[in-house]
């Protein structure tokens, strides 16, 4: 984990492009074995765009289905997911002011620290 913490650190603030290898099957792998975007629970939480973007309703729709397959509940409807995302609206946005206290929440979920990021 310190490794990957020391990689991520050492480009924060920086714009990175990841590059690949491509083997003869024609599967595409990172190059990067410590940090790349297929990486563990970790890495993939620590990765933004460099450029942000308003996500809309749509958007806003799928984010919530994502927070909901990283806490588990991904054998429910698409719907449903996002019901169990507004019944928990309040938890989440306590998570996002004091992740710490509320950790319980997040510590629970498939990938903690997706779920975190998201």
């Amino acid at each position: 984990l310190q490794l990957k913490l020391n990689v991520a650190e050492r480009f924060l603030g920086k714009t990175i492009y990841f590059p690949y290898n491509l083997d003869f099957r024609g599967r595409t792998y990172p190059i990067p074995q410590h940090f790349n975007h297929l990486g563990a629970d970790v890495n993939r939480s620590m990765l933004l765009f460099e450029r942000s973007k308003p996500i809309g309703e749509r958007g806003l729709r799928w984010l919530k289905i994502h927070l909901a397959n990283l806490c588990g509940n991904d054998k429910i409807s698409f719907d449903d997911r996002e019901v169990w995302v507004d019944e928990n609206i309040d938890m989440v946005h306590k998570v996002a002011g004091d992740p710490l206290e509320f950790s319980d929440f997040w510590h629970s979920a498939d990938d903690p620290f997706q779920c975190l990021a998201t």
